[in-house]
């Protein structure tokens, strides 16, 4: 069946039901500062919706986060999640090579979104038939003051990408107006996903690239609410460890279906038994 909008429900199922989708993304905890000045920064993989933290790397000082990437997923593995149950998502700075050989090892999928940072991937494409491609997905969002409308476009991978394991490629363009109309920004994104059409229709492709950036919504939660970045603790492993008891504690008010964190927060904090009613540990 389709929904209002077009969407083949059955496409959806299949990425909502049996695939996971898992963003993985970057946050330096600022004031945690050690001895030299460095700052910790941690790798994450947390799911959309909900944004429930499922594991958690730190990047060490000498090095960055893409080779921190498959001890994450090794890590989730090891916690007894199929990888082969996996979507993950991830910005450009993680379309890489080795990344999508080991996740098609590992027979994950993923969704990446392609940047300068590939330009053999982005030239190519880039210089793809798009003006003759028709939308296969429309959205529209009004909002904030303003309307944002996304489209996506898909083609089959061309056999020459030089980028192993892609079965589609895809244009998103973004336009956001004010509500008179006027044009505001417009944005496009290009981007590769080893999903066969069997398992992820436009419209479910459109949908894992916009849930990606719901972890910065996790990031912001942590900053403004649990006042990350003025967290003074830096020695071993405790930044880490804090930081993962900030994302237990916004992912279990998700679970109980609390969105207002800050008004949640102060619920829990006002009797000793209702943290341990949200995580289950009372009898």
């Amino acid at each position: 069946g389709r929904t209002a909008d077009g969407t083949d429900t059955e496409s959806v199922e299949r990425v909502d039901g049996p695939l996971l989708a898992v963003a993985v993304d970057g946050k330096t905890v600022r004031g945690a500062v050690d001895d030299d000045g460095t700052q910790v920064h941690l790798l994450a993989a947390a799911t959309h919706g909900d944004q429930l933290v499922l594991g958690q790397v730190e990047v060490g000082a000498k090095t960055n986060e893409i080779p921190m990437f498959a001890p994450l997923i090794d890590q989730l593995a090891a916690t007894g999640i199929d990888p082969a149950r996996l979507v993950i998502t991830a910005d450009a700075l993680h379309c890489q090579r080795d990344h999508a050989s080991y996740l098609h090892q590992r027979g994950a999928g993923f969704v990446f979104t392609v940047k300068h940072n590939q330009p053999g991937l982005f030239a190519a494409l880039d210089a793809l038939p798009w003006t003759d491609t028709p939308v296969a997905h429309r959205q529209t969002d009004r909002g904030h003051g303003r309307i944002t409308t996304r489209t996506i476009q898909t083609l089959p991978a061309p056999p020459d990408l030089p980028f192993p394991h892609v079965d589609q490629v895809w244009l998103i363009e973004r336009y956001v107006t004010d509500l008179t109309g006027t044009p505001t920004s417009a944005i496009a994104a290009l981007g590769v996903t080893n999903l066969h059409t069997t398992q992820a229709a436009p419209a479910d492709i459109a949908r894992l690239v916009r849930d990606h950036w719901g972890v910065e919504s996790l990031h912001w939660l942590r900053d403004t609410v649990y006042r990350e970045d003025h967290s003074r603790a830096h020695t071993r492993s405790g930044p880490r460890v804090m930081a993962g008891l900030r994302n237990l504690g916004i992912g279990a008010l998700h679970l109980a279906g609390r969105r207002d964190i800050s008004e949640a927060t102060r619920w829990a904090g006002r009797n000793m038994h209702r943290p341990f009613q949200l995580l289950g540990l009372t009898t």
